[in-house]
């Protein structure tokens, strides 16, 4: 969802991260992201409270494509949200280094021992994005 708010709002901290910061990091994608991605732009709830239809899909499209799709395995059930064990098989799939989510049952996991990645919120990773060498 931080992919989707960022969409909605550019100038948000999600939309900074994804926007501005792009070249700083690697961004995956798998196949069940990006269906949760089109089909949470689609939902009539966000169409009608943020007007969606407004998005820059040309820059959506930009930014997906070069991002690495890759393949999940079977999709482990550890998130008390079953539809948020994607993000993990995502990640463990990738070899990521962080999930970044503003939803607490990501947040409140803590995967680095048992998958080798953190998950930590939009302003954490901007931090560690920001922070000099």
């Amino acid at each position: 969802m931080v992919f989707v708010r960022s969409l909605i709002n550019p100038h948000s901290p999600a939309g900074r991260l994804v926007f501005e910061h792009v070249d700083e990091y690697k961004l995956f994608l798998s196949r069940p992201l990006l269906e949760e991605i089109f089909e949470a732009l689609n939902r009539p709830e966000l169409t009608a409270k943020y007007r969606t239809r407004e998005v820059n899909y040309p820059r959506i499209f930009q930014l997906l494509e070069q991002a690495p799709v890759v393949q999940v395995g079977e999709i482990p059930l550890v998130v008390r949200d079953p539809k948020d064990d994607m993000v993990v098989a995502t990640a463990v799939a990738a070899h990521a280094g962080y999930i970044v989510s503003e939803d607490h049952d990501l947040l409140d996991l803590d995967l680095s021992e048992s998958h080798g990645f953190r998950v930590i919120n939009v302003a954490t990773f901007l931090n560690l994005l920001l922070r000099p060498e």
